[in-house]
């Protein structure tokens, strides 16, 4: 085994083994001795690959951050997607990729991603940014988004709807409505808003989008 082989291996280990920790006791109550110690190696080994716990941490939170907008931009990517769809997706996603952080790491790791670290954010909002761009492109592109609309306005319009779906769960569970019909409800709101107007070419566009889809 060469140097760089056993260098990552190491790496690895560490994570590994931090990960574990975190699971089991809360990234606050794990030490970086116990770290190194689970890991197999010494204090001083840890300190060849991390400054500290807290560089460790966050290097894991940077490395699922940029997993999870990987798997969201080759959404906003895919041709085969209707802008609604692409929208829940992303959604469904981001709500799935916390409930996984927080299961594996402990619900500290979230609180980090969300709100403690300027530098996750910042990246965290660059990635967004460039979900958003490409999700307003397209609608532009294909006349799914008013023309005299400006991009902050439609960024914030999604930002919205992207509460509400959320709270379809809710409304689920209540048993206030099925999940077919607040879906086609939803999709109305969106691209009609609450006066329903319809635009008939576009709307014939939708739907030859979604049967596309189907098929």
């Amino acid at each position: 085994m060469n140097r760089e082989t056993k260098k990552a291996l190491t790496k690895q280990q560490l994570i590994a083994s931090a990960t574990a920790l975190f699971r089991e006791n809360g990234i606050h109550n794990t030490d970086l001795k116990s770290i190194a110690t689970d890991a197999g190696v010494s204090v001083v080994t840890f300190y060849k690959y991390f400054d500290s716990k807290d560089t460790l941490v966050r290097e894991i939170a940077n490395d699922e951050l940029n997993n999870l907008f990987d798997r969201i931009m080759a959404i906003a990517d895919s041709p085969d997607l209707t802008i609604l769809d692409k929208i829940k997706a992303f959604a469904t996603l981001t709500a799935t990729a916390q409930k996984k952080i927080a299961t594996t790491y402990g619900p500290e790791m979230i609180t980090l991603l969300e709100t403690d670290d300027s530098h996750i954010q910042a990246v965290a909002d660059t990635r967004r940014d460039a979900f958003f761009t490409t999700i307003i492109e397209q609608g532009r592109s294909e006349g799914f988004f008013n023309a005299d609309v400006s991009t902050a306005a439609i960024r914030v319009y999604i930002d919205m709807f992207m509460s509400y779906d959320r709270q379809k769960t809710i409304a689920l569970a209540q048993g206030e409505i099925d999940i077919k019909t607040i879906d086609q409800q939803l999709e109305q709101l969106f691209f009609y808003g609450l006066m329903g107007y319809i635009n008939v070419d576009k709307r014939a566009q939708l739907d030859q989008i979604r049967q596309q889809n189907r098929e």
